[in-house]
């Protein structure tokens, strides 16, 4: 009885000690984008600057264009790259319609578990469709690669006009 025992106990422990390790396992690096053209809100519309505002332009006329990059799971790479193209191309279709955005990058390698870019830009959509809008993105291209030690780089390349999702 007593050999019993032990053999169940050192079953109990032995399987303990294996859902730990699997927990503790580190998954892959994953890669995800986000590309969202949207409406602006209240708020964005009372930052912009009458003198920035189209004129005519009234808070349903101006979109919000959000690009975001990222690279997560990837503490251990030794490499992470992530370019975004320049989204202000929208002011070489016609004309300037760009009011206002933004970016942000964060690639601290070797320190985070992240990397991520983002770029924003609030532009006056009169006279533009939505064909129009992914023709103008149809060569902007966001690219994505990273490399783990001692494996090749795995890359993704994104087009902002082929990969859009507009929120109506």
């Amino acid at each position: 009885m007593v050999a019993y025992k032990k053999a169940v106990s050192l079953f109990i422990i032995l399987l303990i000690c294996s859902f730990v390790l699997g927990g503790c396992k580190e998954s892959n690096p994953e890669i995800t984008t986000s590309i969202t053209l949207s409406d602006i809100t209240e708020e964005e519309y009372n930052q912009i600057n009458d003198s920035n505002k189209p004129e005519g332009a009234t808070i349903n006329d101006l979109k919000k264009l959000y690009v975001d990059a990222k690279i997560t799971n990837s503490k251990k790479a030794t490499e992470r790259i992530i370019t975004l193209p320049d989204i202000l191309i929208i002011d070489r279709y016609d004309r300037v319609r760009s009011i206002s955005g933004g970016s942000w990058k964060q690639n601290n390698i070797g320190i985070e578990d992240y990397a991520e870019s983002f770029d924003t830009v609030i532009f006056d959509i009169r006279g533009l469709s939505e064909q129009n809008l992914r023709s103008i993105y149809s060569n902007s291209e966001i690219y994505i690669a990273y490399r783990l030690k001692g494996s090749d780089l795995v890359e993704k390349k994104v087009v902002i006009g082929d990969n859009m999702t507009i929120n109506k």
